[in-house]
């Protein structure tokens, strides 16, 4: 049995991974600094460890992981976990064999082995979360380039100045329209103002749409995807796709010579599949 857990930006979920499937599934708010990430991942793993018999840890993580160092390179929404040696602190701590996969790169895993896309050859996967991460795969191979930064979408200027992490967040939406009302929200809370024809609220996810859309839009044209695979908590929104689609008919419109419209589709596994991955690559790793 294996532990899988999916280090986010504001939540941190757990599961027990065994022949294929999860069990026992559970979420925490991300803590504020890395002496209490370990004192939580030491909660989880002995909790865990008095049910079921652990082997090891497959961690998914933003950023970076260098399998070479043990670190979390590159930069994320959690400034602190790239500030230490992720696997040496970890494994001292918790004394189990682990691996540690960026976070997309375990989505696309678990999303590249569906049924319905397994003849597809060259798709890119787009996880939207607090900040936005994504991965390459051309011939069915997880694209790393040069500098392990690959997938790395989120750093788009989509603006002239401010990145796609920022502009196509929810969260940081939601942080926008905050300041806006002069009252904490939450996504979620955003959300549902906008369903409530709440004018901000409505202004600020079209906002948001628009610049999926746009980064969308450059990433068709500079890849060349057969798909665009969206993934993230976002992705339970029923209406996600739909209102994408609908920000790229506008930005369609404004006269491209060659118009090809992306092909997008929200993936299956929802909050579901970076655990999933992190605990394939934990078992390719160590098989």
């Amino acid at each position: 049995m294996i532990l899988a857990i999916d280090i986010g930006g504001t939540g941190i979920k757990s599961a027990v991974f065994q022949a294929g499937k999860l069990m026992d599934k559970a979420i925490c708010h991300t803590p504020p600094t890395w002496d209490l990430l370990c004192v939580c991942l030491q909660d989880l793993v002995n909790k865990y460890s008095s049910k079921y018999q652990i082997s090891g840890l497959a961690f998914s993580v933003p950023g970076i992981p260098n399998q070479a160092s043990g670190r979390v390179e590159g930069a994320s929404s959690l400034r602190y976990i790239h500030q230490v040696n992720f696997v040496a602190e970890l494994t001292q701590l918790l004394h189990l064999p682990l691996s540690f996969a960026n976070d997309a790169n375990c989505a696309c895993l678990a999303e590249m082995n569906r049924p319905d896309m397994l003849q597809v050859k060259n798709f890119l996967m787009l996880v939207i979360g607090t900040g936005i991460g994504g991965t390459i795969v051309y011939d069915r191979k997880i694209i790393a380039g040069t500098h392990n930064f690959a997938g790395e979408f989120g750093m788009m200027l989509v603006d002239g100045h401010n990145e796609l992490a920022i502009l196509g967040s929810p969260v940081h939406t939601a942080e926008r329209v905050s300041r806006q009302k002069g009252r904490k929200l939450s996504g979620e809370e955003v959300f549902a103002l906008a369903d409530a024809h709440d004018v901000e609220a409505e202004a600020a996810l079209a906002q948001m749409y628009h610049y999926l859309a746009l980064g969308i839009y450059n990433l068709q044209y500079i890849l060349d995807p057969q798909v665009i695979v969206l993934g993230g908590g976002i992705t339970a929104r029923l209406d996600l796709t739909a209102k994408i689609n609908s920000a790229l008919q506008e930005i369609m419109a404004y006269g491209q010579r060659a118009p090809l419209t992306p092909v997008i589709r929200t993936a299956s596994y929802g909050n579901n599949a970076n655990l999933l991955g992190a605990a394939y690559y934990f078992t390719e790793k160590f098989e």
